[in-house]
């Protein structure tokens, strides 16, 4: 019976090296496609930054010519938003 006992303490304690390796692969693999997936979403950041900025510097230039085209227009409006948030801050 002493050598079954020796026997199944050999294959236990294969077993257990086995598992251990495979969870440090497991690890491994997990580690590169947390770091994958990092980059992935680094890289989407800056591709989405760069579109809203380009978007905001094509609105602006749109603005800048919309004004130059019509200067007293745009006064007016100036005028007309000053006036609606001077008279709801005055309600306060």
């Amino acid at each position: 019976m002493s050598e079954t006992t020796g026997t199944g303490a050999a294959t236990l304690e294969n077993d257990l090296a086995t598992l251990r390796e495979d969870v440090s692969r497991l690890a491994d693999t997990i580690s590169i496609l947390v770091s994958d997936s990092a980059a992935t979403a680094k890289v989407a950041a800056a591709d989405a930054a760069t579109a809203a900025r380009d978007k905001a510097v094509s609105a602006v230039d749109e603005v800048s010519a919309s004004i130059e085209q019509n200067p007293l227009t745009a006064v007016l409006i100036a005028l007309g938003v000053g006036y609606v948030v001077g008279a709801l801050g005055r309600r306060r």
